[in-house]
């Protein structure tokens, strides 16, 4: 029989170029129309990137020669945000439309809804994660800051330390929120890469301790590090509880 069920179309894509990502979850963005189902999206990267938000600017943020040298991709995001190096971390990508009840009647509520079906998938896996409410920042003066040195709306938080950022942007019709999932220790070493801290070690050293504090990962949690097909289909499953959808896997959007 024939499940009765609306479906999320669901597509994983380890081991792509940062610039091919964004592209591509660019153009689902764009070509979304009223109606469609959701499609949610999991990637790794390769080679590591650091993306940004589409407020930030690369020659303004990073040190670009640094990130040369390391083998580093440098991306900016069509959401919002700040930097975060995608290196050991599973990225998840969802588009849907703006008018779908499923995920709440405003941006808050999205994001609300989005971060208990990640909790859902990663509860899963015995990792139980709670919601951030952070303060608001107003005058933006956590721009230059890296994702993971705070929380922002409705991410995931253990033992209040952050274990999964997200960002979201809207039209009209449709909205992207993208997020990244820290599996091991590597997103500290965006502090080798910014340029307000590079080559001056004591605020270096003091922003690699914060994130060392305030965040954890799924290897430190778990004491192992699960293969990328376990995490997604995790995730996959905690949408599809969540939202009530049936998965519809394709190969890419």
């Amino acid at each position: 029989m024939r499940d009765a069920r609306d479906p999320l179309q669901v597509c994983f894509e380890p081991g792509l170029d940062g610039a091919t990502h964004m592209r591509r979850d660019a153009a689902l963005l764009a070509s979304y129309a009223r109606g469609d189902a959701p499609v949610l999206r999991l990637y790794t990267w390769s080679p590591p990137a650091v993306s940004l938000g589409h407020m930030q600017t690369p020659e303004s943020l990073l040190d670009l020669a640094a990130c040369r040298a390391a083998g580093v991709d440098v991306v900016v995001r069509p959401t919002g945000g700040r930097a975060i190096l995608h290196w050991e971390e599973v990225t998840y990508a969802i588009v849907a439309g703006t008018d779908d009840a499923r995920f709440g009647a405003d941006l808050a509520a999205c994001h609300a809804t989005i971060g208990r079906c990640l909790a859902a998938g990663l509860a899963g896996l015995g990792i139980h994660a709670s919601l951030s409410r952070p303060a608001l920042d107003p005058q933006r003066a956590l721009l230059r800051q890296p994702c993971f040195v705070s929380p922002g709306r409705a991410e995931l938080l253990v033992d209040g330390r952050k274990l999964l950022g997200s960002a979201q942007r809207r039209t009209a019709t449709a909205f992207l929120q993208h997020g990244s999932l820290l599996v091991g220790p590597a997103h500290e070493r965006l502090v080798e890469l910014l340029a307000d801290v590079r080559g001056n070690a004591a605020p270096g050293a003091a922003l690699r301790q914060r994130l060392q504090r305030d965040t954890v990962t799924v290897r430190e949690l778990l004491g192992h590090t699960p293969a990328f097909a376990t995490l997604a289909a995790a995730l996959v499953h905690g949408f599809t509880q969540v939202l009530d959808l049936v998965p519809r896997v394709a190969a890419r959007p």
